[in-house]
């Protein structure tokens, strides 16, 4: 046996379309229409026994209105007068049955057309009828001896077909009691119109051959399209219907007894005791499965030919362009990186031969990129060298001006001048703190400090200047921030709301809360004039509006305050969003600046 990795592409793609497309395809064809055959039946016996059971309920309600509609009649004093009036002289009689024709009768046929005869008679041989008192006599005698074993409904009998001047009529009779003595002794006639039932059965019809038609409760034909099954027994008349004569009086079979399938559906009528019998072709209903079936069957043969052609026809050149690409990769591998591939065949194969050209292309580029990157390494560390050494000498320099300042701050001492000492301290403090690793925390508390000696250095030089604090120091050492966050706030303060409108700085006020368990805000107060509402709503929209995205690919700040800008992106990239900077208020009496900064709120 042949393996099938040792197959050509050729045979592999043969046996993966024969495998999964053909066969499969087959198969699910069988399937679909066994099932869809199945379910097409199963619907159309579901669709058909929905129409019986509507045909029952036109029925049942048809003769349920009946029986409302002439109970008056089994109640009325005027009948029960009627019947008692056997010794009455002819001309009573003669206005007792008007009187019941007129007031009795009259008023149902007025409503019910299709009551073609009302008849009352008595087993004293009384009779009144709305049509003809000879028929009556004779359907009172026929039935008065079933009226106790034939009851089909508790309200009325459905006797059958009978004619009533070659008419066909459905006689319907109802028992009249007297009401004195509480006894049957009488008999409601009603002759129905027959062509009310053929109207009501097939009203509603599945197909074209469609076939309804009724049986009563001793299996008698009480409709049938063809007439001259009426009244004979079903055994007689269709004995091939074998499933209509036992007890159950509700279902469905298939009968092949013609050679063809039929589908033979019975529903039994709760008022009145009848069957009604729904037959219908099954070939109506799948026919034009069958010739969809044999139309899918040359489509698919069709297809499977054409799927062969086609891979025979598309393998040939994708085995000739892979075998070339084969040969220039083992080329490329020996490393000539000058091979090209011709990019002028089809889509996908020209696709294939271009990305494998980028290939070879981004390597030799990326072997140049190699080798220049390790020259640009070996000069990275000489610059590296010359960074440390730059390194030291700028720890060099710090000291020189400690020194320095300590010098001439003895010399101050010595000369007694206590003014120039204290600034000299708080300079090499500012100092000391400025030169500070800038990317290292520190505590609210040390940047306060760091302001307190900057401002005891402007409170020489600005004697008017008031400084207000109210900054709890309990609360400032539980609160993080970076360095020199306070200092470019209040240079701004002094250089653009007093120095620049020629005033001295005169007033500043620096407050600190907790807004939260974990929120610090430090506000600064000054009365200098300050900026337009246009220019506060535009810095607001930028400490609000610019990502860290933008911060970190160092976003530009177009304004002349770019001290509050470098303030507020520091604080952003170090603890995230929301803490920075925001302007509360500023106009010509002052501005007031608020530095939101993380914290953790001890309760005590």
């Amino acid at each position: 046996m042949v393996r099938i990795g040792k197959l050509s592409m050729q045979m592999k793609l043969a046996i993966l379309v024969l495998g999964f497309v053909c066969i499969p395809f087959l198969v699910s064809g069988m399937i679909w229409y066994e099932k869809s055959t199945q379910s097409i039946e199963n619907n159309a016996i579901h669709y058909s026994r929905q129409i019986v059971e509507q045909i029952n309920d036109n029925l049942d309600s048809y003769f349920v209105e009946l029986g409302t509609i002439t109970s008056p009649v089994l109640t009325s004093p005027l009948v029960n007068q009627f019947l008692n009036s056997k010794n009455a002289d002819t001309y009573d009689m003669y206005l007792m049955k008007r009187r019941v024709e007129n007031e009795l009768f009259l008023s149902i046929l007025s409503v019910r057309t299709d009551i073609i005869n009302l008849s009352i008679v008595s087993d004293d041989g009384l009779i009144v009828s709305s049509y003809e008192d000879r028929g009556s006599l004779e359907a009172f005698s026929e039935y008065k001896g079933k009226r106790t074993t034939n009851r089909t409904f508790k309200n009325f009998n459905i006797e059958g077909v009978r004619k009533v001047n070659s008419s066909n009529v459905l006689t319907i009779t109802r028992d009249l009691r007297d009401i004195s003595k509480n006894k049957i002794r009488a008999m409601l006639i009603i002759d129905m119109n027959y062509k009310v039932i053929p109207r009501l059965l097939e009203n509603v019809k599945l197909g074209n051959s469609d076939l309804i038609w009724a049986m009563d409760s001793e299996n008698r034909i009480i409709y049938h399209p063809d007439e001259q099954l009426w009244g004979k027994y079903v055994n007689e008349a269709v004995p091939t219907y074998a499933g209509l004569q036992g007890e159950e009086k509700d279902g469905f079979y298939i009968d092949q007894s013609s050679g063809k399938k039929k589908l033979i559906i019975y529903d039994d009528l709760k008022s009145t005791g009848w069957v009604i019998v729904d037959e219908l072709p099954l070939e109506e209903l799948i026919g034009s499965l069958m010739n969809l079936r044999y139309l899918t069957l040359a489509i698919g043969i069709i297809l499977v030919v054409l799927v062969l052609i086609a891979v025979g026809t598309f393998t040939l050149p994708l085995t000739r362009s892979l075998l070339l690409l084969q040969k220039l990769m083992r080329k490329a591998e020996d490393g000539n990186l000058d091979v090209r591939a011709p990019e002028h065949k089809g889509k996908e194969i020209g696709s294939l031969f271009g990305s494998f050209n980028n290939m070879v292309t981004e390597i030799k580029r990326l072997i140049e990129v190699v080798h220049m990157a390790e020259l640009k390494n070996k000069e990275m560390e000489v610059k590296q060298m010359e960074s440390s050494l730059l390194i030291l000498q700028s720890q060099i320099n710090p000291h020189f001006l400690y020194n320095t300042l300590e010098v001439v701050n003895s010399y101050a001492i010595e000369a007694g001048v206590r003014p120039i000492s204290k600034m000299l301290t708080s300079i090499a403090k500012m100092f000391r703190y400025n030169v500070g690793n800038p990317q290292k925390t520190v505590t609210l508390l040390e940047e306060i400090e760091h302001i307190q000696t900057y401002l005891s250095v402007q409170i020489e030089r600005y004697e008017a200047l008031v400084v207000e604090w109210d900054v709890d120091e309990g609360e400032v050492m539980q609160v993080s921030t970076v360095r020199l966050i306070l200092q470019p706030l209040v240079e701004n303060a002094f250089q653009h709301g007093y120095e620049e409108h020629d005033r001295k700085p005169e007033y500043l006020k620096i407050s600190g809360r907790f807004t939260g368990d974990r929120v610090y805000v430090i506000s600064l107060i000054d009365r200098g004039n300050g900026m337009t509402e246009a220019t506060l709503q535009r810095m607001n929209r930028l400490f609000t509006d610019v990502t860290l995205g933008q911060m970190v690919r160092e976003h530009q700040f177009q304004e002349k305050n770019i001290g509050l800008w470098n303030v507020h992106s520091r604080l952003r990239l170090t603890f995230g969003e929301p803490y920075g900077i925001y302007i509360r208020e500023s106009g010509p009496n002052g501005t007031h600046m608020d530095i939101i900064l993380p914290g953790r709120k001890r309760h005590v």
